[in-house]
């Protein structure tokens, strides 16, 4: 089972999506694009992959944990 991993974080006033190695989006708030990477994560966890979602805090650059699936 693969572990997805995928990473919201804001580029010139914009947020994005990275996943494996992939970056994509152009959403206009930190919530557009976790609600967005929400949706292809639950995706994939219907086909048997782990998933979850890291955000990047604005202050340290540190990614955290805002959301999984699948973990045990």
């Amino acid at each position: 089972m693969a572990h997805l991993q995928y990473f919201v974080f804001e580029d010139q006033s914009h947020w994005k999506i990275g996943c494996d190695g992939q970056v994509s989006g152009d959403f206009p708030t930190e919530q557009a694009a976790v609600s967005r990477a929400i949706e292809r994560a639950f995706f994939n966890s219907m086909r048997g992959h782990r998933a979850e979602i890291l955000v990047r805090d604005g202050n340290t650059g540190a990614f955290k944990v805002a959301w999984s699936y699948g973990r045990h």
